[in-house]
Order: C-alpha cells, then structure tokens, then sequence
C-alpha cells in the first residue's frame, strides 16, 4: 500500500451522519459462490466452510444504490489516477464485525486495475486492517492509500466500541 493524500476536507459531517444512521446493506463475509476460480479464493473458501456454512457473519456497504444515497450528491475526491470505469463504496462495521482475509474477487478479470482505500476517522485502538503482513495504524481521518495489486491479500475487524468507516474505490479499464 502506497500514501497517497490526506483528504480530510472531503469527509464531511454531513457524509459521516449518513452513515452513522442508516444500515447499508448486509453483505455476507462468505460468499461461496463468488469465492472461486482462483486457487487462493477457492483455499479460502473451503478454509471458511466449517466455520460459515451454517452461520454467516454480515457487515455493511454502501454503494451508489442504497437509498442512504439518493439525495446526497457524493463527488470523490481527486485521484492520481484515471481508468474507464470507476465504482466505489463505503464499508461500516460495527464492533465485532469483520471482513476475512482475502483477495478482490472483482480485480481478478478486469485490466489495469487501481484500488483506493480512504480512512474516515483517526486511527483507534480496535480498527483493525492488515494486508499481506502489515497492519495499518496510525492513519488519520481523510488519509488515502493505493494498492492496486489484485492478489494482495487482506482483511479487517472492528474489536473496538466504536463505528469503523472505510471508502473503497476501485477503478480499471
């Protein structure tokens, strides 16, 4: 992962209210039919079998189509890079929710793929992301990061008390 910029400007009061309030929408840690025809999804995948065949946890995203934002005009923020196409969310987890270590399924059969990842807060305690075999502390609010390597695995845990909010941008050709 390469610093890119603060943008702590563009993190509003008014963007972290909306997602401080509204759910987003539910999405599964395992997703068995997304996670294969790769041999590092297909490990995971049946790494996770035993532990989330019967009960999967849930976090929450929000996308351009979640009614959180349909009347709010969300401009991103500049980016050193360009590509074709362009698609984003944001990832809110609550204590004790997470997202397994794993690889961006959706990178995998796209060209010139760039990824983004924007901190909404200070750092704190509980905030966990790691990738590969860093964990990230001591970022501040509005700090954006590049990573565009499609295989780098990843992952993230909120064991704080508080809300953890992240911005996903995802851009290729």
């Amino acid at each position: 992962m390469e610093y890119i910029q603060n943008c702590a400007s563009w993190v509003t009061a008014d963007l972290l209210k909306i997602l401080e309030i509204n759910e987003g929408d539910h999405i599964p840690v395992w997703q068995p039919n997304r996670w294969q025809g790769n041999s590092i999804l297909d490990t995971f995948r049946e790494k996770a079998r035993p532990h989330f065949e019967k009960q999967t946890p849930m976090f929450h995203q929000f996308d351009k189509n979640n009614p959180a934002f349909k009347n709010f005009h969300l401009e991103l923020p500049v980016l050193p890079k360009t590509r074709k196409n362009l698609h984003w969310w944001f990832i809110k987890l609550l204590p004790g929710e997470m997202q397994t270590l794993h690889i961006d399924p959706h990178l995998l059969d796209v060209n010139n793929p760039v990824r983004y990842t924007m901190f909404l807060q200070n750092y704190e305690p509980g905030h966990i992301f790691m990738y590969e075999d860093y964990l990230a502390t001591n970022y501040k609010k509005g700090d954006l990061f590049e990573w565009s390597d499609p295989m780098l695995i990843h992952g993230c845990v909120n064991i704080s008390y508080n809300i953890r909010y992240t911005l996903q941008i995802t851009l290729f050709d």
